[in-house]
């Protein structure tokens, strides 16, 4: 579990204030850009949160995460990469398939935690949009251009989507085959997600 998902009181009621009013919701976004990281880190957490349960209310500032995604600062990608995850569930106009492109493209870039995170997210997006499984399982298992070490990472966090989308992959040997690679990783996280996977899908 990631930080992130870690729920406290005090974070909650902040995203809850935020749902009943506009402007503590635009005040949220507008720390989202704020110069101090704490700041940032607790109105991401409230964001967060707001599009986990109430996605419906920041679907209306899709351009706002959608700029954030396409933004040179990592930090903002990131948070970019978990709500857009999240909206995905409430995207019938299909804005999500108008940044597919850009979002797994992040994988291929010369940034290691991004990438995680894209590969991290990945099973909300292939629930949410089924029509899209198939095509988020060959950039999980085909990212070619990556400029960072540490793949295994990136893999790691695949593994662990692909295994929560498992019954909508069509060719489940690449999965096993992927998953049997990690087992003999040396990567202790690798390893545990190998582990994982196959106890929850034994071969």
């Amino acid at each position: 579990m990631l930080d992130i998902e870690k729920r406290t009181p005090q974070q909650q009621k902040t995203a809850e204030n935020a749902i009943k009013n506009p402007q503590t919701l635009t005040d949220l976004l507008e720390g989202l850009r704020s110069k101090k990281c704490a700041v940032r880190y607790a109105n991401f957490k409230a964001v967060y949160y707001i599009s986990e349960d109430h996605p419906e209310m920041l679907y209306p500032r899709w351009t706002f995460f959608e700029d954030l995604l396409k933004s040179k600062n990592n930090t903002f990608v990131f948070y970019a990469i978990h709500v857009l995850a999240n909206l995905a569930k409430v995207d019938e106009a299909g804005k999500f398939e108008t940044v597919f492109e850009h979002f797994y493209k992040i994988l291929d870039g010369n940034a290691l935690i991004p990438a995680c995170h894209v590969a991290y997210v990945s099973h909300k997006i292939a629930k949410a949009k089924p029509k899209l499984a198939d095509n988020i399982t060959r950039k999980l298992l085909n990212f070619e251009g990556t400029q960072y070490t540490h793949r295994e990472l990136v893999q790691a966090n695949a593994l662990r989507s692909f295994s929560e989308y498992f019954d909508q992959i069509t060719n489940k040997d690449q999965i096993f085959s992927l998953a049997r690679d990690l087992q003999k990783n040396r990567s202790s996280r690798a390893k545990k997600e190998a582990a994982e996977f196959f106890k929850k899908h034994p071969p």
